[in-house]
């Protein structure tokens, strides 16, 4: 499989994403709507809140990338998952390990076997983690993937995809199943997006034209604004679930064009990339570990304000995962079993 430049900058940009609408996540439970502060806030979390369903994308943009016209035996795909599971899995089991550790020395969590399964089952003991228990589940169904592209044209199956994701977001007032969430069906549309994509790379490389980077980063825009007025205000003019549905697919178009372009992008600025979207995975998993230790260990000490919370979050956050990849490089060297333990 060919890698491509520009998977890696937007796998690397959402990195940065995801660690906004963490830090931010405080702002948008604590602010009034309506102030100037929750808007501030939530505008920059609203446009940020796409990169869950990008992880998907570029994950099946990579997978629809492989040769698909040869046959798939058992033992092929075997192998396949035990490299899913050995680079994303166990990474992912570790950190679980650390989180509830941590979590457990500050009296956040009980403590015993029973809940800790639960977490590690469910994703649910830190907010990174649900990705992971959702990514596996399409992995595993990687055989279903292939005959689909193979089979279904991408105007029926990413209609299809639409249905059950509609359908998926209407599932909590149908059915009270409460973790509807956690599998892969609710996300199917921006996996299915992803492998048509991934199957006709080609054609999409069009994506570099400067008319969609403009239009599909304002419809972005459009659908922030108009969610985020909406809050403000508390009148429900429209479904947010179906603009975050549209929202999302802008901005993963116009994150793709954006990547397309940077690869003509100045050497110095590429090779940052590269450096980020390298501990990408790393800073994903661990960085909500030093954001609930920093929170709790300022709120233990009175601070209670939210500006000050939030500043020492962005400062945390923004520092000290990537400090903690960068000695773990420098472990690994020394400890060569270590290489992608942690991500």
């Amino acid at each position: 499989m060919v890698r491509r430049q520009e998977l890696s900058y937007m796998n690397a940009l959402a990195s940065l994403a995801v660690i906004l609408i963490h830090v931010l996540s405080l702002g948008i439970s604590s602010l009034t709507p309506g102030t100037w502060q929750s808007v501030a806030v939530y505008l920059p979390w609203r446009l940020a809140a796409f990169v869950v369903p990008m992880f998907l994308y570029t994950g099946a943009v990579k997978m629809a990338m492989q040769v698909w016209d040869k046959p798939l035996g058992l033992r092929d795909y075997l192998g396949y998952c035990l490299r899913r599971i050995q680079k994303i899995y166990l990474p992912y089991v570790l950190w679980v390990v650390i989180y509830y550790l941590a979590f457990w020395v500050i009296h956040y969590v009980r403590g015993d076997w029973g809940e800790f399964f639960s977490y590690l089952w469910l994703g649910n003991l830190s907010s990174p983690f649900y990705y992971i228990v959702i990514v596996m589940q399409f992995y595993f169904l990687m055989p279903l993937w292939r005959w689909t592209v193979r089979h279904l044209s991408p105007f029926v199956g990413i209609s299809l995809s639409l249905l059950v994701t509609l359908f998926m977001q209407q599932l909590p007032a149908l059915l009270p199943f409460p973790y509807y969430d956690r599998i892969f069906p609710t996300y199917l549309l921006f996996w299915m997006a992803g492998l048509y994509v991934g199957r006709y790379y080609r054609g999409v490389r069009l994506l570099r034209n400067g008319w969609n980077l403009v239009l599909a980063g304002a419809g972005a825009l459009f659908c922030a604004g108009l969610a985020c007025w909406q809050y403000a205000t508390r009148q429900w003019v429209v479904n947010l679930d179906l603009i975050k549905l549209c929202a999302d697919l802008l901005s993963i178009f116009f994150l793709h064009s954006l990547c397309l372009s940077l690869t003509r992008a100045p050497q110095r600025l590429q090779s940052l990339l590269a450096k980020l979207s390298e501990c990408s995975f790393f800073v994903y998993l661990s960085h909500c570990l030093f954001l609930t230790l920093i929170t709790a260990f300022l709120q233990n000490r009175g601070v209670t304000s939210v500006g000050p919370l939030l500043a020492a979050r962005f400062a945390v956050c923004y520092t000290f995962p990537f400090l903690c990849y960068w000695i773990y490089r420098k472990m690994t060297r020394y400890l060569p079993f270590a290489r992608g333990l942690l991500g």
